[in-house]
């Protein structure tokens, strides 16, 4: 609990409010950071500062890679902010992330449905989601 008691006494500077947003957004963003350390508690950190991209990437193979599209973008946006403001050297790029996601689940997709195409025809359908 240690980090995630850093992380709301801080708050008001890991998470700042931007404009035009309400706040259910605001508790969504909120909750995705949080479940961020609530994992890196888990993994025996205790400091926020102490979290590295090793630490990222655990997270989203571990607990992000069965999650939507859209559902893994926001909380990569989350993340990206909250490290960011916590002034932690973890690079997020969220369309490349996303992008690798969408060409798995098409993979997967064809997998399951017994289907063989070419890799322009991927491309194709990827560009279209």
């Amino acid at each position: 609990m240690k980090l995630v008691n850093e992380y709301l006494s801080k708050l008001r500077v890991y998470l700042r409010k931007k404009t035009n947003t309400s706040k259910k957004s605001e508790a969504e963003r909120k909750n995705k950071v949080l479940a961020f350390l609530r994992y890196c508690e888990t993994k025996g950190i205790k400091r926020i500062q102490d979290i590295s991209e090793t630490h990222y990437r655990n997270f989203v193979s571990e607990c992000l890679n069965s999650k939507s599209v859209e559902t893994k973008r926001k909380y990569l946006l989350a993340l990206r902010e909250f490290f960011q403001r916590a002034h932690l050297e973890i690079q997020i790029n969220v369309k490349n992330n996303i992008s690798r996601t969408k060409q798995k689940k098409l993979l997967e997709l064809l997998d399951i449905l017994q289907i063989e195409i070419s890799e322009q025809q991927k491309n194709e359908i990827l560009k279209l989601l």
